[in-house]
């Protein structure tokens, strides 16, 4: 039996990509480019906004000292506690869910990075 030729089928996807490999290539470095820059820009607002929880932390911090320093009973000592506690909760689940959001844009930007790596620049 003839087993049927499988070379000219691969010489038509050849031909159905575009003629000029360079414009290929620079189109996919162009591409990876910004999506590299995204990636960095993503890391740079999650900086900034972890520095400004740092400092919103801090100035929680110091205004628990006070207001423990200036109370007058245990029992205000504490309720002082107990709000800070609520407040530091209420903190911690909006950091979990920037977290997520975080992760999330960052898996994002990377699987756009790796697809267009292996597909856009003509690589394999």
């Amino acid at each position: 039996m003839a087993q049927p030729d499988t070379r000219g089928d691969s010489t038509k996807a050849k031909s159905a990509k575009p003629s000029d490999p360079f414009q290929v290539g620079t189109q996919g470095l162009a591409s990876l480019i910004e999506i590299q820059r995204e990636l960095v820009g993503t890391f740079e607002q999650i900086r900034r906004e972890q520095l400004a929880r740092a400092m919103e932390e801090t100035s929680l911090i110091a205004e628990l000292a006070g207001k423990v320093s200036s109370a007058k009973s245990v029992p205000d000592i504490v309720a002082i506690y107990q709000e800070w506690i609520t407040r530091h909760m209420k903190m911690f689940a909006e950091d979990s869910r920037r977290l997520l959001d975080d992760s999330q844009k960052v898996a994002s930007v990377t699987a756009r990075l790796l697809s267009n790596r292996d597909g856009g620049t003509g690589s394999t």
